[in-house]
């Protein structure tokens, strides 16, 4: 029995491990070579600085459709953006784009993309339709690229 009570305080000692305070971690690694990395990360290049133009057919309280243009933005030379948002302000209501193509859906994470149907084409257009008095409506347009959204564009000429 005694050695048994010799045993015990034995495994609670191997138990606690070594008393005293842990040893210390050190790790270190080495690069060979003296490539120069840049400070900064890459950002979306701006976009197009040309203003839209806008077109409307329809006559309140009917359905009234603004047709949206503008020229294709390559922010990374010749390949183009992948997608639009498109903005609306109007001086009657701030409502949000309720049908047409302009309103966009969700891409890659960002909401409200309109994504053209042929990218590289020269120019693109997309529609927005609305039943409701608006007022005197402008449009911007701000290109994307993947999950990136660049500056938008001029505002356009308002149009009734």
């Amino acid at each position: 029995m005694r050695d048994r009570l010799l045993a015990v305080p034995v495994l609670l000692a191997l138990a606690a491990g070594p008393l005293g305070p842990p040893p210390e971690a050190s790790a270190a690694w080495a690069v060979a070579g003296g490539a120069a990395l840049p400070g900064q990360a890459a950002g979306m290049p701006a976009g197009s600085t040309t203003a839209p133009s806008v077109s409307a057919a329809g006559v309140y309280p009917a359905v009234r459709t603004f047709t949206v243009t503008w020229p294709t933005v390559r922010p990374f030379g010749s390949r183009p953006a992948t997608g639009y948002v498109l903005k609306r302000t109007a001086t009657l209501s701030n409502a949000p784009m309720d049908t047409g193509s302009c309103k966009g859906a969700v891409s890659d994470g960002v909401s409200g993309v309109y994504v053209p149907a042929d990218p590289g084409a020269a120019t693109q257009t997309c529609t927005d339709s609305t039943t409701l008095n608006l007022g005197s409506v402008q449009y911007t347009v701000a290109p994307v690229w993947s999950r990136w959204v660049g500056n938008p564009s001029t505002a356009s000429t308002a149009v009734l």
